[in-house]
């Protein structure tokens, strides 16, 4: 049986700089339901596996048309 943890988190969790620093913060804007980042971080931080094949398939045809 696998357990799966899940967090709630009330704001986004990107963070900036470097976590030993006194200047490090998190971005703190509102996270999209049952993700630690908001919509602008969740679009770096998730890859969409379909998309990404396309990307790789579109570079391929390029170079065989070459």
């Amino acid at each position: 049986m696998q357990n799966k943890v899940t967090h709630k988190f009330s704001t986004c969790q990107w963070p900036y700089g470097d976590p030993q620093e006194k200047d490090f913060y998190f971005c703190g804007a509102k996270p999209l339901d049952s993700k630690p980042y908001c919509q602008e971080h969740c679009q770096v931080a998730y890859i969409d596996e379909k998309e990404l094949k396309r990307q790789k398939d579109a570079i391929k045809h390029k170079k065989i048309a070459a």
